[in-house]
């Protein structure tokens, strides 16, 4: 009963937006949900705030402030007063998706039905009881963190690059050996480390694909709806980046995201602005790793693809579109283009 917190959200004020905003943006509007509280913000009788969760369902709520009460003494909150209806399930696909799953529940067409989804689910079920008591757990895991919070912070020893260089030294050719034997099985990430180390160019291929992949299924996976998992996508093209230290397969992938983002946007209509500035942000990134290259080969090979991409952002609000021509513009070959070619349409 209830969202169970998997995916991003947004509390849309007007004015002002609390989300989890991309990291590198410096919208002022944009502020962060993890050091805000909602009652600092909702604060008069009658005011209203959009609450969006999971920017790939889309489910819009609309709260409005409609009372504010004296705090009793003997009352744990937040609490509910009533409700109707039981909240659809996580992850059904919006609200043609979940009216799709009510259908296939009243057809007892159970070789559709969602997976995750217990088979005893009604729609129209819902306990004030169970919800207070999902509130209350919530309380007391918010006051514990709290409380964590305010415990002076222990730092870790930390190993410096110079103090693992002069440990290394004194270690025997067996005992490095071993080393790096265990590091592989530590963990994923060195053992992808080492693997394009000592397997080059045939393993970073098959990592960059890999990546793609999982850049690909956050807007276009092969069955249902992206869960458009920005982070997450993010997430694997620096981790490939710095694993592979391959210049031209993470460009490519940063402008796979940027072509990836763009093409939802135009299929699935208008997003949230940060969907927008995390677009943006990867394809200034995109511009800055070929401004750094000497020559223009690599500009030259993905032209096509980034001049693509500008006329593909045509039409989109938020004043993308316009962010994106003014990133095209400052790539170094832009003023050397023939005269009349100032924008991309």
């Amino acid at each position: 009963m209830g969202w169970e917190n998997r995916h991003l959200y947004s509390f849309d004020f007007g004015d002002k937006t609390i989300t989890m905003p991309d990291p590198d943006s410096r919208n002022k509007r944009v502020l962060n949900a993890s050091k805000q509280r909602l009652n600092e913000h909702l604060t008069h009788e009658g005011q209203e705030v959009r609450y969006l969760y999971d920017f790939g369902d889309s489910w819009s709520h609309r709260i409005v402030l409609e009372k504010i009460l004296p705090v009793q003494p003997d009352q744990t909150y937040p609490y509910c007063l009533e409700g109707e209806r039981n909240c659809p399930p996580e992850d059904c696909g919006g609200v043609w998706g979940y009216q799709e799953f009510l259908t296939d529940l009243r057809d007892e067409n159970q070789s559709k039905a969602l997976p995750w989804v217990v088979k005893e689910y009604d729609p129209d079920r819902f306990s004030l009881s169970k919800v207070n008591t999902l509130l209350r757990k919530k309380a007391y895991q918010l006051n514990q963190y709290q409380e964590k919070k305010k415990a002076p912070p222990t730092k870790p020893p930390k190993l410096t690059a110079a103090a693992l260089k002069k440990q290394l030294q004194a270690m025997t050719q067996q005992e490095l050996v071993q080393l790096l034997v265990d590091c592989f099985k530590a963990s994923k990430q060195t053992e992808q480390f080492l693997t394009v180390k000592f397997a080059g160019a045939e393993a970073a291929e098959a990592l960059f694909l890999e990546c793609r992949k999982k850049v690909k299924d956050e807007f276009f996976p092969d069955r249902g709806v992206g869960k458009l998992r920005l982070g997450e996508a993010r997430k694997a093209i620096d981790e490939f980046e710095k694993i592979t230290r391959h210049r031209r397969y993470a460009l490519d992938l940063k402008l796979f995201y940027v072509e990836m983002g763009v093409e939802f946007a135009n299929v699935y209509g208008e997003m949230e602005y940060r969907f927008y500035q995390s677009l943006v942000s990867m394809f200034s990134a995109v511009v800055d790793m070929l401004n750094k290259e000497e020559g223009t080969e690599l500009i030259e090979e993905y032209k096509d693809r980034i001049e693509a991409v500008v006329s593909a952002s045509a039409g989109i609000g938020w004043g993308f579109e316009e962010a994106m021509q003014d990133i095209y513009a400052e790539l170094g070959w832009w003023n050397e283009r023939e005269a009349g070619a100032g924008s991309v349409s």
